[in-house]
């Protein structure tokens, strides 16, 4: 089987990086490699290139990309993408900075038994503090509330985090690749959401990875930043997962008076009011 792996990095050495310890620890460190080509690509969007050399290791092609523009994950993806058309990979793994790998994982990924037609995507389980956050039922916009996936084909439409998920590259080449209109937020929302619209669907594997969930931190969190997430938020709720949008504005005036009374940047809110009064 051949894989094409992406792992995306941001003001961050790769040996920083939990994702990249564990794939060291338990991808490097395998005495053979299934039949196939491995290609492990670290894509770099710092501002400055880092003095890093990717080792040598028979059966896997390491490579490290950097790209100063920092243009979000989108574009990560894409090119990683295009590397496995290229070398005709059927999968395409992706993987964040702070995702903590397992042997059981590692192992599932490179020995992948066999998969049904119409699965678009397989998943593991993702932990945070204990709680399986990913996948999640995608019907609801608390999604962390209520019923958890069980393993096997979800018939039922999920969403799961980008780490961790093996996207099927006959299944982007549909889609023409990643959308750039969620270069960096709700890409993941948006890639799932195309899953069920265009009849696939989602296996959860019985493997279990840890993560650490981000949280929106008002006191921490820059005007821009905000300004980037909500627009991709309300992009995704008005134009793609459109039977959840009144539910999704409802949630947007009661988000809007917890700004006011709790968030000391009042532009915040300020922002969140024209948004509701746009859509």
């Amino acid at each position: 089987m051949n894989i094409t792996m992406v792992m995306v990095l941001y003001k961050q050495k790769p040996e920083e990086s939990k994702t990249y310890r564990t794939l060291k620890q338990h991808l490097f460190s395998q005495i053979q490699f299934p039949e196939g080509k491995i290609e492990l690509i670290l894509y770099d969007n710092s501002p400055e290139k880092q003095g890093f050399t990717p080792p040598v290791i028979e059966g896997l092609h390491i490579s490290y990309i950097h790209d100063e523009r920092n243009l979000g994950i989108a574009t990560a993806y894409n090119y990683a993408y295009s590397i496995a058309k290229s070398n005709g990979s059927e999968w395409l793994l992706l993987l964040d900075h702070d995702t903590e790998l397992t042997a059981d994982y590692i192992n599932r990924v490179l020995h992948l038994a066999e998969v049904p037609e119409e699965a678009a995507a397989v998943v593991p389980k993702i932990n945070s503090d204990h709680a399986m956050i990913s996948p999640v039922y995608s019907d609801t916009l608390r999604p962390l509330i209520g019923e958890k996936p069980q393993t096997g084909i979800q018939e039922k439409p999920v969403m799961a985090i980008n780490s961790g998920s093996l996207i099927k590259v006959s299944f982007l080449t549909e889609l023409n690749g990643f959308n750039q209109e969620f270069a960096l937020d709700y890409l993941d929302h948006w890639l799932f959401f195309e899953i069920y619209h265009k009849g696939y669907k989602v296996l959860l594997l019985d493997t279990e990875l840890e993560h650490e969930l981000s949280v929106m931190d008002y006191d921490r969190v820059s005007l821009n930043r905000y300004k980037s997430i909500l627009d991709s938020e309300t992009n995704f709720y008005r134009n793609y997962k459109k039977d959840l949008f009144s539910s999704y504005r409802t949630q947007l005036v009661k988000r809007f008076l917890k700004q006011i009374l709790l968030v000391k940047n009042k532009k915040i809110a300020t922002y969140t009011l024209k948004k509701i009064f746009s859509l």
